[in-house]
């Protein structure tokens, strides 16, 4: 019976297998690392936010003295300018009964004026005539549903009364009993002067008659004390007064050109604003304009951020806006990684980078974000971060 041989391992054998262990290992080593990161990648990635805040002005409020009685001159939403009127400001202690007799005794001058002209044509004052009832015509049929603003008729008329007033106090000769209605004309309008006090626009600017009571906190000069309470009770609609009482308020002069909207996000909502990024800016209401803003340095509070967008063109329909509902967009290049990626800390993201062996934080900033991804780019630019470099997921 033949005797079976043994098989003999050598040393060489016994060093081959312990190098595929190492090898084995590290690979496994590796796959796991992999798993938990990943490298650093070049991206696109639309950004879009659904938002809603509030908008700041620049404007100042126009007060006087509690009245009894307002006519308005200008119409809302008007360009204005230094010294236009705006309204004629009745005080108390004022009466109806007071421009009712003024208007009286100028109805009498206006009667006996005509009266010394009868028989006698006057080419400049038919036409003045003429275009008085035309005037009358048309506020006539504006108030009965007719085309046309009406209080930029009803101050036409006020201008060509006012012509035809002039024009016969220099053309009528005065009679003893017409110099006696003109001095009781003015007796009546010294009276009615000490109740009448006329405003006039103070410079250039939109006008509007619209207060809801935060015109003094949510403005431009107060932009530095903006926080997410006053944002908060803004959104819900709660009044603060304590720019003037309704009593008193008679205007606002607002700079069309300069004015922001603010809004909160999340303290740990890695997704906010970028200082100095342009943003298009769609508002809900407003679908045929679209609107370019600026972003301004966001702030962080205890548990939301304050993001501040501002706007250099024209507020058009949004003068008298308070709360909006707008989509913050912009198209962004960066660095991609997963959202997991991401971590915050104390209201700041960061991602981790390993380098050499060594993981280290960098702070970022977020620029867009999906279900999946995140496209990022260094806070700090004393800190770049490229594509190619590991990160691993915290």
């Amino acid at each position: 019976m033949a005797r079976r041989r043994g098989v003999r391992f050598t040393g060489k054998f016994y060093m081959l297998l312990a190098l595929m262990l190492v090898a084995v290992t590290v690979a496994v080593v590796l796959l796991l690392s992999d798993s938990g990161g990943g490298t650093l990648e070049t991206g696109t990635m639309r950004m879009e936010l659904a938002v809603k805040g509030i908008v700041i002005r620049d404007e100042m409020s126009v007060t006087v003295d509690k009245y009894d009685k307002v006519m308005f001159q200008a119409a809302e939403g008007a360009e204005s300018y230094e010294g236009m009127p705006i309204a004629r400001v009745f005080k108390w202690g004022y009466s109806d009964d007071m421009m009712q007799s003024l208007i009286t005794v100028e109805t009498q001058i206006y009667e006996a004026q005509t009266a010394l002209l009868s028989g006698v044509e006057n080419a400049d004052l038919a036409n003045i005539e003429l275009q008085i009832a035309q005037k009358r015509l048309a506020i006539r049929t504006r108030l009965l549903g007719g085309e046309g603003d009406l209080l930029t008729l009803e101050n036409e008329l006020t201008s060509l009364l006012a012509q035809r007033k002039e024009y016969l106090r220099n053309t009528v000769q005065p009679t003893e009993a017409l110099s006696a209605l003109y001095a009781a004309e003015q007796t009546k309008q010294e009276q009615l002067a000490s109740y009448v006090t006329e405003v006039t626009a103070s410079g250039a600017g939109a006008i509007s008659f619209y207060f809801d009571g935060y015109e003094q906190a949510l403005n431009y000069d107060k932009l530095g004390m903006l926080n997410p309470e006053l944002i908060s009770n803004a959104l819900k609609n709660t009044a603060n007064m304590a720019g003037g009482s309704a009593e008193n308020l008679l205007y606002r002069l607002v700079n069309p050109n300069r004015w922001h909207v603010a809004f909160l996000t999340g303290k740990n909502e890695p997704l906010r604003t970028l200082a100095g990024a342009q943003y298009t800016v769609q508002f809900e209401g407003v679908p045929d304009k679209q609107f370019t803003a600026a972003a301004l340095e966001t702030a962080v509070y205890d548990g939301e951020v304050v993001n501040l967008l501002e706007f250099t063109e024209p507020i058009g329909s949004l003068l008298n806006a308070r709360t909006v509902n707008a989509t913050v967009s912009m198209e962004a290049s960066g660095l991609l990684v997963p959202l997991d990626a991401v971590a915050m800390h104390d209201g700041a993201a960061y991602i981790m980078l390993r380098t050499g062996g060594e993981e280290h934080e960098v702070a970022v900033n977020v620029l867009a974000k999906d279900e999946e991804n995140a496209l990022i780019q260094t806070k700090d630019a004393a800190n770049p971060i490229a594509a190619g470099q590991r990160y691993v997921k915290p």
